[in-house]
């Protein structure tokens, strides 16, 4: 046989039993709880921080991702479900970055803000719906982001909402896939 064929056979061989080469994002690794057709309450985060309002920010951007981008049908507050999603706000901070110095002619000016980082800590827990049992429980969660500050106070746009949405839902994108893939 000559030496050409018999490389073809060969390969032919090699490629038609395979090398044992797989690719691991091409697998789908789900969680025990990721069944298609489950439902999925989600529980009103509690906030433990002084700032008002960002627990209806973060819920909402949870509750956005469950419909976009999970197996799960959400049902509303007070309804029976297989699973219970709750969270808790633990620490909200915001702190300049970068400071802009005052205007040099007046003693009292001591300048502003030009960057200011915000950071986000949560708890989130995953529970049985029906025993109440707590699957899966992730602790200090942590998100951060930084904005800009316009000095141009003619034109002032608080920027930290913007951020504090981005955050929020980072955090939800973030905290599903972790919970959709059963990761640790």
């Amino acid at each position: 046989m000559p030496s050409a064929t018999r490389f073809l056979l060969l390969s032919c061989l090699l490629f038609a039993s395979g090398c044992g080469y797989r690719r691991l994002d091409r697998e789908p690794h789900r969680a025990a709880w990721a069944h298609r057709g489950d439902t999925i309450r989600l529980a009103r985060f509690r906030n433990l921080t002084p700032k008002l309002g960002l627990e209806d920010r973060f819920t909402k951007a949870l509750e956005s991702r469950v419909v976009a981008a999970s197996p799960w049908k959400l049902v509303g507050p007070g309804e029976p479900s297989r699973w219970v999603l709750q969270g808790t706000l633990e620490k909200y901070e915001s702190r300049p970055l970068g400071l802009t110095l005052g205007n040099g002619s007046e003693r009292a000016s001591a300048g502003s803000a030009s960057r200011v980082e915000v950071k986000v800590v949560a708890n989130v827990e995953l529970l049985d719906g029906q025993t109440g049992a707590v699957v899966l429980s992730r602790r200090g969660l942590t998100f951060s982001n930084q904005y800009r500050v316009d000095q141009n106070f003619a034109s002032f746009d608080n920027r930290e909402l913007q951020v504090l949405d981005s955050l929020a839902d980072d955090f939800a994108e973030s905290f599903l896939t972790q919970l959709l893939e059963g990761t640790d």
